[in-house]
């Protein structure tokens, strides 16, 4: 019989904002909600795929500007499982029809588009999903990423403190 548990039995997870947890989603989705619809409208699978690793990069790096730790992991990770999922279609492509290699890349493309969603699902619901082979070379990536300071934009029109160079407390 299922017993419901009790509150210190609970396993306490992490609470990521929703924003980390969308843009982390997204990022693990874009070959389902942009490539798989691209691949269709241009009739060629890699064609459509190409632009997805760039897209969860782009999430990546806004992530990254805005110091958002796990958001910046999750679509790192998702920038590098897609990359990795266009060359699966560029070898199954490459092996050409009904050989050998052309279904071994396009059933591991295939599995590793599933994990993509499946870190999708995880990542919506703040569950830190980590990828099998890859999750510590990104957790490596942006930790050393995330501790570089930023160059910030200077505007010309604007003093220094505004431009961020100075403290507000420091003299001028």
């Amino acid at each position: 019989m299922f017993r419901r548990p009790l509150p210190d039995e609970i396993e306490e997870r992490p609470h990521f904002s929703k924003v980390e947890r969308i843009g982390g989603a997204v990022a693990h989705a874009i070959p389902l909600l942009i490539g798989i619809p691209l691949a269709f409208l241009l009739g060629n699978l890699i064609t459509g795929l190409l632009p997805c690793p760039i897209i969860a990069y782009i999430i990546s790096r806004s992530f990254r500007s805005r110091q958002l730790e796990w958001g910046a992991f999750q679509s790192l990770q998702a920038t590098l499982m897609q990359l990795i999922l266009v060359a699966a279609a560029f070898a199954a492509t490459l092996f050409g029809d009904a050989s050998r290699g052309t279904l071994f890349a396009g059933s591991g493309g295939f599995l590793i588009f599933l994990y993509t969603l499946w870190g999708a699902w995880d990542t919506a619901f703040g569950y830190d999903f980590r990828c099998i082979l890859i999750s510590n070379l990104v957790d490596r990536i942006t930790s050393a990423n995330l501790q570089r300071q930023q160059r910030r934009r200077q505007r010309p029109d604007r003093s220094p403190e505004e431009n961020g160079d100075l403290p507000p407390d420091s003299p001028q």
